[in-house]
């Protein structure tokens, strides 16, 4: 036995964390009450989502149902973009996001809808990317789309 009266545990393993990526955060404005305006994203998103930020892309159809936010093509197929984490409505969307990689590691998209006089600010904050092994990549690729998704529902809520 070489024991010694000095000896130690040996340093241990660094940690396996996540990396440091940014959440990405958008934000607009609608001319509408928040009931109207969380409407008009969790009920009628299949009227304004743009197809280029899709699976199946032209005549696709996304809603949510049971839970999830799902994806219907033409065909049928169906694609899961996410699970509803929190939901309160006219106020809140929580949502564990897939972005076509194993359920298993979702990031977390968290929509706010928070009144202001006749207005309703409507906020997206996209996070969990360092989780994801090409996070940062994937984090840029999704930023300009997040921009152009509200913009996009902001024309549809009636904003100029």
């Amino acid at each position: 036995m070489t024991s010694s009266l000095f000896s130690h545990a040996p340093d241990p393993e660094p940690q396996q964390g996540t990396a440091a990526v940014a959440d990405i955060v958008e934000s607009c404005t609608v001319p509408r009450e928040t009931e109207e305006a969380f409407s008009g994203f969790h009920e009628y998103l299949h009227l304004w989502w743009p197809a280029e930020f899709s699976t199946f892309g032209e005549g696709m159809h996304p809603e949510f149902e049971g839970g999830s936010l799902t994806e219907t093509s033409l065909d049928e197929e169906r694609a899961l973009w996410g699970t509803v984490r929190e939901i309160r409505p006219d106020e809140l969307l929580t949502m564990d996001w897939f972005l076509g990689h194993s359920p298993a590691v979702p990031t977390t998209v968290e929509l706010r809808f928070e009144p202001q006089e006749n207005h309703t600010r409507v906020s997206v904050q996209h996070s969990g990317f360092g989780r994801l092994p090409d996070g940062l990549e994937v984090r840029d690729r999704l930023a300009g789309q997040w921009r152009n998704v509200l913009q996009r529902y902001a024309r549809f809520m009636g904003a100029r």
